[in-house]
């Protein structure tokens, strides 16, 4: 049987996805991994744990299937693993991107005055560039303006591999003796299939330590967190097939992170928005093939590089969408999703006001200590008022997100698409489109990133350019923005604005 093998590496779960040339899912396979946390804030996992399970998924698929015509991969951004150039043995457990124990480095080199001039330089001329719009227009305009907003952060492999040189002396003596090698997740599986040390520009964007600018990985960045150049991978597009899977004679066609995938699935031209909701909910637009400059809570990165052209992006995420439903399932006011339904039907004790910042806020305030807030109850408050306040609370999040998307770039959003666990409650996605006032778009394939995945690796596979090639998402339903509810969204703001 003809058909294309995506493995979409998460950090619970590796799931393999089977679809037939023409886009329909044959098989769906998972194997659940096992997160470790040997510390609070500290979250790893076994690099060869996810190789074991890759092949066990890849032999499973041949057994039911046969042989694929190609195999994709996309994945977890930013978590750092580190392995021996000569034997292939990890040098330590995955750093996933939850993992927060870089926290002090994280304060000391965003404190280093280098870091501090460049910030410096960059609000300077940001505010220059409202009087001199142009300047934003340039590439080194762009970036230096970005400069402004440019912080480490505790998902950063840059602050994993500091960490790392400084804490493992197995890392530090294999760095003296030249042996060792850097990749995020993506460059761990190409390695172990196809014996490359590569990684793709979607994920190299999302290290910090890569120049979307330049397409280069930073000699800044590297210089200012003393770490070598040659133990990075290199970086290919997307098009340009890896190579081939050991042991198995079939074709690694693409690698791509999972929140590009996604992109890539709701559409290549400037202006499109996809809403992927699942823990929490990134939003990204694509803002063209140049570069834009970031904001603050929005961060450029690479969309889709081919060998012809790059497609850029802009950045925004609710730190808790799903998670806040999980919470209330943990405090037993909810049993599953298929409640939410139910709770908008018999929600009657007051609107309540809820803000989802059970880890903090992101875009567009970026204020990782903030606190969650519930605000309405009364005597006659019900758990369905509390479960509804949750789901809203959330939408609201996400349309203040996409409403500054669209302030802040001036490209004009019409639609936005929406996948993800969260994004099967038809409540939600009205919500958000009440809210933000935008048309929402749910696809039938709701796993944007394996879809998109598998989009790439059939153009690359039949050599067609992956832009031009691009095929519309059919479309499951589309919610239209209903009645405005700008009492509401007025005192929930009011609200927010408490905390921030």
């Amino acid at each position: 049987m003809s058909y294309f093998l995506v493995l979409d590496v998460g950090t619970t779960n590796v799931k393999a996805h089977a679809f037939s040339s023409n886009g329909e899912t044959l098989l769906e396979l998972e194997e659940r991994l096992r997160p470790s946390y040997p510390r609070p804030g500290w979250v790893e996992e076994d690099p060869v744990d996810f190789i074991t399970r890759i092949l066990r998924l890849i032999d499973t698929s041949l057994e039911k299937l046969g042989k694929p015509l190609g195999i994709g991969v996309t994945n977890q951004r930013s978590s750092t693993v580190l392995w021996s150039r000569e034997s292939g043995e990890p040098l330590y457990n995955v750093i996933t991107w939850q993992d927060t124990r870089t926290r002090d480095i994280v304060e000391e080199f965003s404190s280093r005055f280098i870091v501090r001039m460049g910030r410096t330089l960059g609000r300077a001329l940001n505010l220059f560039s409202k009087a001199f719009p142009p300047l934003k227009e340039t590439r080194r305009g762009a970036y230096l303006v970005t400069l402004a907003y440019v912080s480490f952060g505790t998902t950063h492999s840059s602050m994993h591999l500091r960490w790392l040189i400084d804490n493992v002396p197995e890392v530090k003596r294999a760095l003296q003796h030249g042996e060792v090698l850097f990749g995020t997740i993506d460059s761990w599986v190409a390695w172990n299939l196809t014996g490359r040390h590569v990684t793709d520009y979607t994920n190299a964007s999302a290290t910090g330590l890569f120049d979307s600018f330049t397409l280069k990985w930073s000699s800044n960045i590297l210089n200012i967190v003393g770490v070598p150049r040659r133990i990075l991978p290199s970086v290919v597009p997307n098009d340009a097939a890896i190579g081939e899977v050991k042991d198995y004679s079939i074709p690694l066609l693409t690698m791509i992170a999972d929140q590009q995938a996604s992109l890539y699935a709701a559409g290549v031209s400037k202006g499109v928005v996809k809403m992927t909701s699942g823990t929490g909910t990134f939003i990204d637009m694509n803002v063209g093939e140049k570069c834009m400059a970031g904001a603050r809570g929005l961060y450029p990165l690479i969309a889709l590089a081919t060998r012809r052209r790059n497609i850029y992006l802009l950045e925004g995420n609710v730190l808790t969408s799903g998670s806040a439903l999980d919470w209330l399932m943990e405090v037993g006011l909810m049993k599953d999703y298929s409640e939410i339904r139910e709770s908008f039907e018999k929600a009657e004790g007051g609107r309540i006001v809820f803000i989802p910042a059970l880890s903090g806020l992101g875009t567009p305030h970026v204020k990782p200590d903030a606190k969650g807030v519930i605000l309405g109850i009364t005597r006659g408050t019900r758990r369905e008022d509390l479960i509804r306040g949750a789901v809203e609370g959330v939408a609201m999040r996400c349309a203040e997100i996409i409403q500054y998307l669209e302030k802040t770039t001036g490209i004009g959003i019409r639609n936005v698409v929406a996948d993800g666990g969260l994004s099967r409650s038809d409540d939600f996605l009205q919500s958000v489109a009440d809210y933000s006032s935008k048309r929402v778009l749910r696809p039938v394939h709701l796993n944007g990133s394996a879809y998109g995945a598998y989009m790439l690796s059939k153009n690359v596979y039949l050599g067609m350019d992956p832009v031009e090639s691009w095929e519309e998402p059919i479309v499951e339903k589309t919610f239209t923005p209903g009645e405005p509810k700008e009492e509401f969204k007025a005192i929930w703001s009011r609200t927010l604005r408490k905390l921030v």
